[in-house]
């Protein structure tokens, strides 16, 4: 039985049969060699024409039966999951072999700030964590990545850090940065950590004697806003280890912060978080950076003796620092892009 096939992917099989129409893998007993059969139905004599589901499918697709005689092209099933990862901005390119159900999961830091630079200065607070579940047919065919940068380090005295950057997928995600670090003589306040609503704002100070510091992210982003601290009065500092840590589970660590007139005062080391950046520390005695469990860790502030450190990426905010030093960057932000097959 011959078969022929023309430029238009026509296969014609000419002869007669006796045996179920049907396309096999057989084995060719005289050399061992595998190939393909094209048996005719068993009731029809002369000329016998399979046509192949138009020219071409597309990339990476296979043919498939309806097990009616029906041809088509398909995408195969997919056995694992597809990963991207962004640490700068860029494309996301929609992944082949993939169905439109399949889930995807994008996750975001955003930039952390920087610290102060100055008398006193805050640390940077962390960059925000955000994470979301969509589906595959949701997302384009491509999608513009946005990596946020950190904020940028202070080289000039008495100027306060610089807040982190935003970073986005497309429309779908946005992970929002962190606050800077605030300097002053006597007061100085850590840049309030990202949250999953706003980036965290700047750091601040209000009153004789009053100190704000950074705070973790709260649903406003205003985190740095809402804590204060009194002065009791007292000798020497009076601290707490934990004022600014992140309030929930995505926001990025305040920047340490706090107040000191020469005779009494209080400090905070930068604030932990969980998935957010952990906050800087302040330029003071308790230069402590904060740490994140999933995102960066901050860095320390200093002490007048060297340059502050900057934030760990993803999302930790930088060291605050005191004059004639620079302070800490704040760290880049970073996506992550996951395809898990339907």
């Amino acid at each position: 039985m011959a078969a022929t096939i023309d430029g238009n992917g026509l296969i014609t099989l000419d002869g007669t049969s006796t045996t179920q129409g049907r396309v096999r893998l057989a084995e060719d007993t005289d050399n061992g060699t595998n190939y393909v059969e094209l048996q005719a139905p068993a009731s029809v004599a002369g000329n016998v024409t399979f046509t192949l589901p138009g020219a071409d499918g597309t990339s990476g697709q296979v043919i498939q039966t309806n097990g009616s005689g029906v041809l088509s092209f398909a995408t195969p099933a997919s056995t694992g999951i597809n990963y991207q990862t962004f640490t700068s901005s860029g494309t996301w390119t929609k992944p082949s072999g993939y169905s439109a159900s399949s889930r995807v999961l994008i996750q975001a830091w955003g930039g952390g700030g920087s610290g102060g630079r100055g008398n006193q200065s805050g640390g940077g607070g962390g960059g925000s964590y955000t994470e979301k579940w969509v589906t595959l047919s949701s997302m384009g065919a491509t999608e513009t990545i946005t990596v946020a940068s950190g904020g940028a380090a202070v080289t000039s005295d008495s100027t306060a850090g610089n807040t982190g950057g935003n970073s986005t997928v497309g429309s779908l995600v946005t992970a929002y940065g962190g606050g800077g670090g605030q300097q002053s003589s006597v007061q100085f306040g850590g840049g309030g950590g990202g949250s999953p609503y706003a980036a965290g704002t700047n750091g601040g100070f209000n009153g004789i004697k009053f100190g704000r510091v950074g705070g973790g992210g709260t649903k406003n982003g205003y985190a740095n806003a809402t804590i204060f601290v009194v002065d009791d009065g007292s000798s020497g500092i009076n601290s707490s280890a934990h004022t600014n840590d992140a309030t929930n589970i995505w926001g990025g660590g305040g920047g340490g912060g706090g107040y000191d007139d020469g005779c009494s005062g209080f400090e905070f080391p930068g604030g932990f978080a969980v998935y957010g950046g952990g906050g800087g520390g302040a330029s003071s005695r308790t230069l402590t950076a904060g740490q994140s469990v999933r995102g960066g860790n901050g860095g320390n502030g200093n002490d007048g003796s060297a340059d502050a450190t900057a934030g760990t990426a993803p999302a930790g905010g930088g060291g605050g620092s005191r004059n004639s030093y620079n302070s800490g960057a704040g760290a880049r932000g970073e996506v992550w892009i996951t395809v898990f097959p339907a």
